[in-house]
């Protein structure tokens, strides 16, 4: 190769790597969880949505469209459990949990937390797949994708 060619070669590598650079620099770094000691208490008025520990065994949170491993994970630091724990969530207490939930606010009223977690907490688990798809299906595409008519 002759120096221009090599030169090109090298200028244009450059570019490629400002640009990755650049694109590193624009994506939002995660947020990671709370601690529990940086986590605000409920305000007084309002009952506290969570559990200092489990009451029984932990229902699979990640049975709720939208939970997954680290959200579960995130719950359970937080004090929720259990499926009828989250039915029974008023409007000011799923406030209090969004709050905590920092990059994944927003999740439980945008994926429907309580009305799975009702149908899920009595066991009807016909109702729950005539509203939000089969269960263990991540989304309602995946079940319709699944399913044969």
């Amino acid at each position: 190769m002759d120096t221009q060619t090599l030169l090109l070669v090298a200028a244009g590598l450059a570019i490629l790597a400002l640009l990755v650079l650049l694109q590193m620099r624009r994506k939002p770094a995660a947020l990671p969880a709370p601690a529990a000691e940086e986590l605000a208490p409920p305000p007084a008025d309002i009952p506290s949505p969570f559990l200092a520990e489990p009451e029984g065994g932990l229902d699979d949170l990640r049975k709720i469209k939208g939970i997954g491993p680290k959200l579960e994970t995130q719950l359970h630091a937080l004090g929720v459990f259990h499926f009828a724990q989250i039915a029974a969530w008023s409007t000011e207490q799923l406030a209090v949990v969004d709050a905590q939930l920092g990059a994944f606010s927003g999740r439980p009223e945008r994926d429907q937390w309580l009305s799975q977690a009702r149908l899920l907490a009595a066991g009807d688990i016909k109702a729950y797949e005539r509203v939000h798809g089969k269960l263990g299906s991540s989304t309602p595409a995946a079940d319709a994708a699944g399913s044969v008519a």
